[in-house]
């Protein structure tokens, strides 16, 4: 596969007509319900799509930004924004190579599912953005031996090890898999999901991310 047909899919995806519900990831929800903003506090959604996740951040008082690389996705989370009266800083790049203009008490990644090289890659984006004290929240289907599960191919999943690894020290991980009832065009399955939260520790000193 080219480096340009994943995108290539993904913007016919998002163009043909919205694709997700529009609203929060649970897990995005269970977080932001447990750890509100301190003013100011920065949280950036990676892989934001339309956009669901990084508008309900906003209205929970965080200020977002969302990078996606399908442009159509993008003018669809905009739209969302407008019509909600919400103000989100909107990216169309290629999260493997994008540069984040600062430090983040949240960094979201959900359900990000593309070849190990590129994972990889992003999740080092994402690493690098997380301020002192900040939280790198990812989460997506967890492996599963039955080839036929609903999401993703077994070669776009990953495992707690593959991620640890990647995402390498300086870090109090908190991890969890729960089920959950399949949405979309995988509706009717019940589906797990691995939720890693990694805690960039604190150096004697500095302040706290939110």
């Amino acid at each position: 596969m080219s480096d340009t047909e994943p995108r290539v899919t993904w913007e016919a995806r998002y163009g043909a007509s919205p694709v997700w519900s529009g609203r929060v990831n649970d897990t995005v929800r269970a977080w932001g319900d447990a750890h509100p903003p301190h003013p100011g506090g920065k949280a950036l959604d990676l892989a934001c799509g339309e956009g669901g996740d990084a508008l309900w951040l906003a209205q929970a008082g965080w200020q977002v930004t969302g990078v996606d690389f399908a442009s159509a996705a993008i003018a669809r989370a905009k739209q969302a924004a407008a019509e909600r009266g919400l103000t989100v800083t909107w990216f169309t790049a290629d999260l493997a190579t994008w540069a984040p203009d600062g430090a983040y008490g949240l960094v979201s990644l959900s359900f990000f599912h593309e070849s190990r090289e590129t994972r990889h890659a992003v999740w080092r984006v994402a690493a690098s953005a997380v301020a002192q004290g900040g939280s790198l929240l990812i989460t997506a289907h967890a492996p599963d031996a039955d080839p036929t599960a609903p999401g993703p191919p077994a070669h776009r999943r990953f495992g707690l090890d593959e991620l640890v690894d990647c995402i390498g020290e300086g870090w109090t991980l908190n991890y969890r898999e729960a089920s959950r009832e399949a949405v979309g065009h995988h509706a009717g399955h019940v589906v797990t999901d691995m939720v890693a939260e990694f805690r960039r520790e604190i150096a004697p000193g500095a302040p706290n991310a939110r």
